[in-house]
């Protein structure tokens, strides 16, 4: 049996009115309110970083192919899709993606009264546009594989704000093509709304059979292959692995030309640069909010060994050593910091979930992207957060709790 933990559960925390002092309050008070920051930090960082890659993965595609390069040296205007380029994909690419046709285009929207320059994306696949459909908040998503939707685009309601513009109202799309200038007449058949400043005010949905007739590329011609649906942990590797099997078929002759491979990090890397600042941050708070709680956890041991300097005192004469009494009085000190981890979870967890099933805490789209507070909560990072709070502070308390085992024993007796 565990003497010292033994002895330490039969010592109350309250002091000689059967009540905890204020220092113990204190420090019950200052764990708690730490493991909810930090509980707090962790769901809202994991939340925003998540928030923020599908957006821009939605925009942008985890991994995107373009169009190969020639025996001269310059790069093709389109991409096929043949069957050798499908089999390497799928050889080097793991898990449920799914990959699409894209077409993206420079172009003018025009009215009456003003103009915007904007990008015409034009997607073929096998996925539902689950990304596009979810952002859409007037209209409904036209269904760009028919030919009666080919003059039909899809805008973004800060854009259609800027133009002046509704659901229904036709205007004129101008390309250049070959110095060349082309105008369609289009009409807005939804307006959609992803919080995303820079994109919303660029990116609009078209036809891709609108966009292969203006640009001259038959039915199985895009200008990217664009793959969605990996795991972000492994994009990188995914990327430089299936980069990696192009060029091998290109020297194997199983590919006459060289593909480009790109991933949403290097594409949107401004955005990600800007994330993995926010990686700092959260060590900054936790550092913080263990150095808070730590001091007041300090405070709250030496008020538990002023109040039984006659127990110590009793213990010593009884041949305790000193190393007994140490561990006792920090066994007494983690059940402070068991008590704040018990009520911090109570408290935060329960406010997490409320903030992410009902979005009680909003923002700022045209600040931070996003229009709530977003939330992850990630069960392991929270047990693993507990964990270090416990581990931490037993390290904390292990120096001042000399301070209980070096009292002596003969001068305890008056102590009052």
């Amino acid at each position: 049996m565990n003497v010292s933990y033994w002895i330490s559960k039969r010592l109350r925390l309250a002091g000689d009115f059967r009540k905890p002092s204020a220092g113990i309050i204190v420090a019950i008070t200052g764990i708690a309110l730490a493991v909810i920051v930090m509980e707090f930090t962790l769901a809202i960082v994991l939340g925003f970083k998540n928030g923020i890659r599908n957006r821009l993965a939605g925009f942008e595609a985890q991994i995107t192919i373009s169009a190969p390069y020639l025996e001269n040296g310059l790069q093709d205007a389109s991409i096929t899709l043949s069957p050798k380029l499908e089999r390497i994909i799928a050889e080097n690419l793991t898990g449920d993606y799914t990959q699409r046709q894209v077409i993206r285009q420079p172009g003018i929207l025009k009215t009456n009264n003003d103009f915007q320059g904007v990008i015409f994306i034009a997607q073929e696949g096998h996925d539902n546009f689950k990304f596009e459909k979810s952002n859409i908040v007037e209209g409904a998503w036209p269904d760009f594989s028919s030919d009666t939707c080919r003059s039909q685009i899809v805008i973004s309601k800060p854009m259609a704000q800027a133009l002046n513009l509704g659901i229904g109202d036709k205007l004129y799309s101008t390309f250049i093509i070959d110095e060349s200038v082309r105008l369609r007449r289009h009409k807005i058949a939804a307006l959609y709304q992803s919080n995303f400043g820079e994109y919303d005010m660029t990116a609009v949905y078209a036809s891709p059979i609108e966009l292969r007739g203006i640009l001259g590329l038959d039915s199985l011609e895009s200008k990217t292959l664009e793959i969605r649906g990996l795991d972000f942990n492994d994009l990188s590797i995914d990327a430089q692995s299936l980069q990696d099997a192009l060029i091998r078929a290109v020297a194997t002759g199983d590919l006459n030309n060289y593909y480009p491979v790109s991933s949403v990090e290097q594409t949107g890397a401004m955005y990600f640069n800007w994330l993995a600042l926010l990686d700092t941050n959260v060590v900054v708070i936790f550092i913080l909010m263990l150095c808070v709680s730590g001091f007041t956890l300090i405070s709250c041991l030496f008020i538990l060994i002023l109040e039984r300097v006659k127990t110590i005192g009793i213990l010593r004469s009884f041949g305790a050593k000193k190393s007994m009494v140490r561990r006792i009085f920090i066994y007494m000190a983690m059940r402070v910091v068991i008590i704040g981890l018990i009520i911090g979870n109570l408290i935060g967890i329960p406010l997490l979930l409320l903030q992410l099933h009902y979005h009680i805490v909003p923002l700022n789209p045209e600040m931070y992207y996003l229009d709530t507070v977003p939330v992850e909560i990630n069960i392991w990072y929270l047990v693993a957060l507990n964990i270090g709070v416990v581990a931490s502070a037993w390290l904390i308390l292990v120096l001042p709790s000399h301070l209980a085992s070096a009292i002596d024993p003969a001068k305890t007796v008056n102590y009052d």
